[in-house]
């Protein structure tokens, strides 16, 4: 224990104070003693008092403070997990681990880890459990500023105060040098584990720039700025929505590098611009995550459209009727070379799906196609046939959302009920990811979609395997869905696969179930370790009335014996290479276990509502037969059955525009509305009200990304300059999300908003404005962030 001034200066006051007083009181100590006695003492003892008080005055001006010394120390550790440190994070976590072995027991220690953002691993405490980094703090940034600040926060203040920065000091934000110094001040000291590999030459493209706007057969100059740490040769690659356009070897010199490629126009709509340099000596460009960037371009002319079907023959009628209908581009794609990315959907104005099972397209395509129409204003047509609505599997589905019906018909009559087995592959190789899912999670997701399509009547069980069977849930009534999925969401992968256990568990519990339809669906994506008497079991299941389809995972499955199984078993087999297509899969074989769909009887539609989609069509003729679906709320329904089904149904959903036509166009069903020119008005009229009405004003948008990773965007109106408009602008990112951005006034017809520092990727950008029904799009384009600021 000790004793400390923060000014002592102020004990160079006290003997002139001193000299004071005792000059006032002088007098009255002279009187005093001339008298004698009691007021002698007296006398004195006031003097005492006023040096006293006099003494803690200038003790507290002089910021008197008892000091004892701290024994023990506290120690905060920030952990750099961006892009820039890699694999070297591991190289970290052993250092602090180490670190923590050789703590005294009465320090106090904790762990922050950093990004795009500062999250708390161990707060300071004596025994930290830390042993490896669990946060997610994200890669793109570098934000050690903020990093050494919460560290700051976190440290007690009856401690000696320490912090370790473990990072390789390439900070993306903040002025960190200004931020230790405040810390030093501050008595905190602040030591530099230097983590990641060494620097070395690199190649890096800074910018692509491209003219915005452009005609049909316009060809443009593509401008690309790159720098060189050295001299080196390079390969510029070019792509335009996702394809190979042109590449040229390149000579680059130290410093700044231009180079000028021809990009010629493609189709209507917006195109994304990617390049891409590839060094010839890797050796010269130790950092290759930054030898890309983007550009979108808008091309004025006829609206483009996407028809998605299993083959040409499928859509070769729609595809005359739409040329017929007027000036339109038409690209046919089977679902495996449909768009991928909201910016490569934007480049059409309408998507027609043509008779395509959902498990084809896949979740993510499915997700992209909702965002397209709710958000980028885009027009959907889905047109029926067997593997299209509920018989293709789009029940619960983002396309179901995005549609004027939905495919639960559970109210059309009684019927029969269902036990239903769920046998799940959980083998260590399901751990392996299909996108931003594993497998396993997405077989979760498909067996809970399953169960929420079956009724109370119902029955399910779930098993899941690896070496042996496990009951996730017994086979039990449907009547706690929320239970049973909870039960699902802990299945994890791990161990080996042998199929024919859990088959014949799920055959022994569905045999004595009281449902009127039992069916087993088999998922896997290997090989069963072991055989086993699957002919007795198969034979067995057919006496019992059990059926059996097998879902196939991938290329290491053993699609040849599941293909076996699946038509012994009376099933259907699906090889599914892509294992996104998991939960349409299983929503398809969980509805149509029970549930007939098509309708295949002669009627004559009937006028529901005197809607445009009608226009010019006096008469509707005769359907053979349709898919049965449900109307939502909302729609309009234009045509229905004899039964009172959607025949033909639209409505809006979000900024686009979405209609439902369920018999087909390949003539099963609608031979008599393809003679004469029936069919032509019909698509026509269609294609017509689903078209989004977009850039029709004068508005410009253009973006800048600025030097702190935020994104600037300007809206320019010149046309209605004299009035403040209240615009909107919505934001729609590489995964589907969306986030409204107020457009604030600028000047006259200017409108601007800054974007935070976005992720990567591209953006779809729609600027909208409010009207009577809701909002309605006017203007939009695209974004790219070719590669973070780390």
């Amino acid at each position: 224990m000790g004793v400390s001034f923060i000014h002592p200066w102020w004990w160079l006051l006290l003997p002139l104070l001193l000299l004071v007083t005792l000059y006032l009181r002088f007098p009255w100590l002279v009187m005093a003693r001339r008298v004698g006695g009691s007021l002698w003492f007296l006398e004195l003892r006031r003097l005492g008092i006023r040096v006293f008080i006099l003494f803690l005055l200038v003790a507290v001006l002089a910021g008197f403070h008892l000091v004892s010394v701290i024994q023990r120390q506290a120690v905060v550790f920030a952990l750099d997990a961006s892009a820039s440190v890699g694999a070297a994070k591991d190289q970290g976590e052993r250092w602090i681990r180490k670190a923590l072995e050789k703590k005294p027991a009465f320090d106090l220690a904790g762990v922050v880890a950093f990004g795009d953002r500062v999250l708390v691993e161990e707060p300071p405490v004596r025994t930290p459990g830390f042993f490896k980094s669990g946060a997610d703090p994200g890669a793109d940034t570098s934000k050690l500023g903020e990093a050494l600040n919460l560290a700051r926060a976190l440290l007690p203040v009856d401690a000696r105060k320490r912090v370790v920065l473990l990072s390789d000091g390439r900070a993306t934000h903040g002025d960190t040098v200004t931020v230790a110094r405040q810390l030093r001040e501050q008595g905190i000291r602040v030591d530099v584990v230097p983590t990641g590999g060494r620097a070395g030459p690199d190649i890096r493209l800074e910018s692509v720039k491209l003219p915005p706007r452009v005609r049909v057969g316009e060809t443009s100059a593509l401008e690309i700025t790159a720098k060189a740490d050295g001299e080196s040769r390079a390969t510029l690659f070019l792509e335009r929505d996702g394809k190979l356009i042109s590449s040229a070897d390149v000579d680059l010199r130290s410093g700044e590098n231009r180079f000028s490629l021809p990009a010629e126009a493609g189709n209507a709509g917006l195109h994304s611009y990617r390049a891409y340099l590839v060094a010839k000596d890797r050796q010269k460009d130790v950092f290759s995550a930054n030898n890309e960037g983007g550009a979108v371009q808008e091309v004025s002319g006829p609206p483009q459209v996407l028809v998605i079907a299993p083959g040409a023959q499928e859509a070769a009628v729609l595809v005359r009727s739409l040329k017929a209908a007027g000036r339109v581009g038409i690209e046919v794609v089977t679902p495996e070379q449909a768009p991928a990315g909201l910016t490569s959907w934007a480049r059409y104005q309408a998507v027609f799906l043509v008779n395509v099972p959902a498990y084809d397209l896949g979740e993510q395509t499915m997700a992209e196609i909702e965002a397209y129409v709710r958000d980028g204003g885009g027009g959907l047509v889905m047109i029926g046939g067997p593997d299209s609505f509920g018989p293709g599997g789009y029940t619960g589905t983002p396309v179901e959302k995005a549609l004027p019906v939905k495919m639960d018909i559970s109210g059309r009559g009684e019927l029969p009920s269902l036990g239903l087995m769920l046998v799940v592959d959980k083998s260590g190789s399901m751990a392996g990811y299909a996108g931003e899912a594993s497998k396993v999670d997405l077989a979760k997701e498909a067996a809970a979609r399953s169960v929420s399509v079956l009724t109370d009547r119902d029955q399910v069980g779930v098993i899941a395997f690896d070496t042996s069977p496990w009951w996730v849930v017994p086979l039990v009534p449907v009547k706690d869905k929320d239970k049973i999925r909870e039960e699902i969401g802990r299945i994890y992968a791990g161990g080996g696969t042998e199929i024919f256990p859990p088959l014949f568990a799920a055959y022994q519990a569905l045999k004595e179930a009281p449902t009127q339809v039992k069916h087993i669906i088999l998922l896997t994506d290997g090989i069963s370790a072991s055989g086993g008497p699957y002919q007795k079991l198969l034979e067995n299941m057919r006496r019992d009335g059990i059926t059996l389809t097998c879902v196939a995972v991938g290329q290491e499955a053993d699609a040849g014996m599941l293909k076996s199984l699946s038509e012994l078993g009376r099933g259907r087999f699906y090889a599914a290479s892509d294992a996104d297509s998991i939960p349409s899969i299983f929503t398809k074989e969980t509805v149509m276990a029970t549930r007939s769909f098509a309708v295949n009887e002669r009627f004559v539609p009937q006028v529901a509502s005197s809607s445009v989609l009608l226009q010019g069509i006096n008469q509707a003729p005769a359907l053979e037969g349709y898919v049965t679906t449900s109307p939502k709320d909302r729609a309009e329904m234009a045509l229905v059955s004899h039964r009172g089904d959607p025949v033909l149904a639209a409505w809006q959903y979000g900024l686009g525009r979405a209609v439902a036509w369920t018999p087909d166009v390949a003539g099963r069903w609608s031979a008599f509305w393809m003679a004469g020119q029936v069919f032509p008005r019909l698509w026509g009229n269609i294609l017509s009200w689903v078209l989004p009405a977009v850039n029709t004003s004068a508005l410009q948008i253009n973006t800048r990304i600025e030097e702190n990773g935020d994104v600037q965007v300007t809206v320019d109106d010149p046309a209605r300059w004299q009035e403040v408009v209240n615009y909107l602008l919505k934001v729609t990112g590489p995964a589907g999300q969306t986030s409204d951005v107020e457009l604030a006034p600028a000047g006259p017809g200017r409108y601007t908003a800054r974007l935070p520092a976005i992720k990567a990727g591209a953006y779809l950008i729609n600027v909208v404005s409010p009207n009577g029904r809701g909002q309605a799009l006017v203007a939009q384009s695209s974004l790219v962030i070719p590669y973070p600021a780390e």
